[in-house]
């Protein structure tokens, strides 16, 4: 429904619809499935979907990273930001000014 998109200039990030990963499939994604054992970790590389969810009680927690040579992901990350009009939620220059300091 384009003309949604075109009412609302946010929706994009607001959707929190997911898909079965067959439909992924179907259309040539690929699709992986883990399951995260206690004591591990699991990481998302740049420009992957995630999701998930809990099979009972759950203590769970997210820590947000990069490498240094995901970079130019987040400068493309960042100008498409700032084609929406959206605002960045970290600043990329301090985290490029930290990453070389250390």
């Amino acid at each position: 429904a384009p003309e949604l998109f075109y009412a609302d200039r946010n929706l994009l990030f607001r959707l929190t619809t997911q898909l079965w990963p067959s439909i992924f499939s179907k259309e040539g994604v690929q699709v992986c499935r883990a399951v995260q054992q206690e004591g591990e970790f699991i990481v998302t590389f740049p420009q992957a979907y995630h999701g998930g969810f809990s099979y009972g009680f759950n203590v769970g927690e997210a820590v947000n990273f990069a490498a240094p040579d995901w970079l130019p992901f987040a400068r493309k990350s960042e100008l498409l930001y700032m084609l929406k009009r959206r605002m960045s939620i970290f600043s990329l220059d301090r985290l490029s000014l930290t990453i070389m300091s250390s």
